[in-house]
């Protein structure tokens, strides 16, 4: 059994973390239905993103409490927005669909959930294993730092690795703020917590693809096929496995939600005025702030969804652009204004670091062929959804409201292919907002394509459904029509099911073991060996490491505090690199010495495994056998722990006074 009882109770706490409050502030603004239950998560990570670092500026240590006090003053704030409004109706709009589409559409959902969670917890072998990825480490560190510390800042957990920075490096931590919550509620392992996040990402894209089929009139097969979809595609899973980019996939998870948000805003304001969208337009400066706050590429992917959505809205109605314009805009500004702190940090850190330029793999045809057949770095395309992706086109007209995520699909597609394609520099300028990465962008291109997958297979329900009503037609069967449509759903769903063998379940399960190979660079040795360090450092002591060898995971698995805290060199402080460089002249070289005090090193650990195939150890952490003032203290088949002598340390602090 892959999840054990334990793991499923920290998956249902993260469920109730992340959709209690949100509900609670999302019916208190009149959101309702499948809206509701999509924005509610985001609408969490917004209290925990804006808090945050405002707590921290204020000296407030983070915790369950300082979350239910945020939540209680931004419930506040609705309540008064509510209140200016006066008497309105609920604002989201959309299709209506009956009561048994409705629970056609929860099962499909529900059985989404569970292709997500077998994809990813099934390929990992469960909530305990270590992802195996460069970002991962960082994630469970932050939580980690964020627990023990009570800081909440932008900067805070960096200084893990950037110690002898005076800011650190900043990265949006709403989704590190929530995650610390479950942590300290649950008394589970920080792995465990960073895992049963991640079964959720999947399923979550597809409830919100939900909201947005129905906000724009599709009906509930649609829906419902559009869900399944989504958790078949394995370029979403690549986001879980590679990186793995948590924060960013949970982003990308909401992106689409804003475009119902904005547009429910937009209905409002031309039908009913302005004081009736204050409500709808502070729900939509609120999330979009929170969008940010998890993570800062949505300045870039929410504008390309929305315009795309809006560009459709305008062809058929162009009178409507000064006035909608004229509405966006100061909720536009009321967003920044709320998510300034995160938008000020990121400006200030994309003049620090340098671009990043992965190499162009591919031709145009194999990129564009990728992209259509599902083949993103995998050995057989994905061809039953390249099928209905096929029919989904040649019926692309019957989308109606929906057409725009066509344009969305082949926006994003086309940045993918550049990425992909192409080395030149105008092509790195164009797609350095995803950082040049096309496994980014082509995860972005398929939300919008699992729209049109999902609108073939359910345009073949549409023919079948009628094949049947004509047969139940000649035997006058009593409610026709209803029992058609289910009875072609189900066929046709069902078939889908087998013939994609549950949504390629098995085929993402194998990308997710990318991401849980034990010994990569953690293996069960190295965590014993990081659980018999916290047993010997002492609290204002660190542990000189190598970089990249695995044993960055020790601070997030037994609260060990390591020179190097990432993988990441870049920006380090002179100390840390003088010892990656020298560390072994510790004998003899008064410079080393006097860093060893500086960044009070009592303990050396090395491990065996790397993360990456190219590395190998740090030239000042070779041959540690030969250095006199070092003394091993404990090892095993991958793990070595050292102790600097006693009376070493007395003779550097003379060195360095003299």
């Amino acid at each position: 059994m892959v999840l054990s009882l334990g793991d499923v109770g920290l998956i249902l706490l993260y469920v109730a973390v992340l959709w209690v409050p949100g509900t609670l502030l999302g019916t208190l603004a009149g959101i309702r239905g499948w809206t509701l239950a999509a924005a509610a998560p985001l609408l969490t990570y917004t209290v925990a993103g804006l808090a945050g670092p405002w707590a921290n500026a204020l000296g407030i240590s983070w915790s369950v409490w300082t979350f239910l006090g945020a939540l209680a003053l931004f419930a506040v704030v609705i309540a008064g927005v509510r209140l200016a409004r006066g008497r309105g109706l609920p604002f989201t709009a959309g299709s209506v669909w009956p009561w048994r589409a409705q629970l056609g559409v929860a099962a499909c959902v529900a059985a989404a959930l569970v292709v997500s969670i077998a994809a990813v917890a099934g390929g990992m072998g469960g909530l305990s294993t270590i992802p195996q990825d460069w970002d991962a480490a960082w994630h469970a560190n932050n939580i980690r730092w964020t627990a023990d510390t009570g800081e909440s800042g932008l900067y805070s957990a960096s200084q893990l690795n950037w110690f002898e920075s005076d800011t650190g490096v900043f990265y949006p931590n709403a989704y590190h703020l929530i995650a610390t919550l479950v942590y300290t509620m649950s008394g589970a392992s920080i792995v465990a917590v960073l895992n049963a996040h991640t079964v959720l990402i999947p399923a979550l894209i597809a409830l919100v693809m939900v909201a947005v089929v129905r906000r724009f009139g599709g009906r509930a097969v649609l829906a419902g096929t559009t869900a399944l979809v989504i958790v078949g595609i394995t370029s979403v899973y690549d986001m879980l496995w590679r990186g793995p980019l948590l924060p960013f996939a949970t982003g990308v998870a909401f992106t689409p939600l804003l475009v119902v948000l904005i547009l429910d805003l937009l209905d409002v304001r031309a039908r009913h005025g302005w004081r009736q969208a204050l409500l709808p337009g502070f729900v939509v400066a609120f999330a979009g702030a929170g969008i940010i706050t998890v993570h800062s590429s949505a300045t870039f992917n929410v504008p390309l969804f929305t315009l795309c959505a809006l560009a459709v809205r305008w062809w058929r109605a162009p009178r409507a652009i000064g006035r909608d314009v004229v509405t966006l805009v100061p909720f536009a500004v009321v967003a920044a204004a709320l998510a300034v702190l995160q938008l000020m940090a990121a400006l200030g850190s994309s003049a620090d670091v340098e671009g990043v330029d992965w190499k162009a793999t591919h031709t145009i045809g194999q990129a564009v062929g990728n992209l259509l057949i599902f083949q993103h770095h995998i050995p057989f395309p994905e061809w039953w959804f390249a099928a209905a992706l096929a029919v989904g086109l040649a019926f692309f007209r019957r989308l109606g409201d929906l057409r725009w995520v066509g344009i969305t699909a082949a926006g994003f597609g086309m940045l993918f292919v550049v990425a992909a394609a192409y080395d030149q520099s105008w092509a790195d300028d164009l797609t350095r907002p995803w950082w040049n990465d096309r496994w980014r962008l082509i995860a972005l291109a398929a939300i919008p394509l699992a729209v049109i997958v999902a609108h073939g297979v359910a345009e073949t329900q549409r023919v079948v459904g009628g094949w049947i009503s004509a047969a139940a037609s000649r035997v006058r069967v009593a409610g026709r029509p209803a029992v058609a449509g289910l009875t072609s759903a189900v066929l046709v769903l069902g078939a889908f099911a087998v013939l994609t063998g549950g949504f390629y379940v098995d085929r993402n399960q194998t990308r997710m073991t990318l991401n849980a190979t034990p010994g990569k660079a953690v293996s069960a040795a190295e965590v014993e060996g990081y659980r018999e360090l916290a047993k010997l450092v002492g609290p204002d002591e660190r542990v000189l490491n190598d970089r990249g060898d695995g044993s960055v995971w020790m601070y997030a698995v037994a609260g060990v505090h390591p020179v190097a805290g990432h993988y990441d060199a870049t920006l380090t402080g002179p100390d840390a690199r003088l010892l990656a460089r020298k560390f072994d002249e510790y004998d003899t070289n008064p410079e080393v010495r006097a860093a060893v005090e500086r960044l009070d090193v009592r303990w050396v650990a090395i491990g065996q495994g790397f993360l990456r195939r190219w590395a190998e150890r740090q030239p000042g952490l070779r041959d540690l056998d030969r250095v006199d003032a070092l003394t091993r203290v404990y090892e095993n088949e991958d793990f070595v722990i050292y102790r600097l002598r006693p009376d070493t340390g007395e003779t550097s602090n003379a060195a360095a006074d003299g």
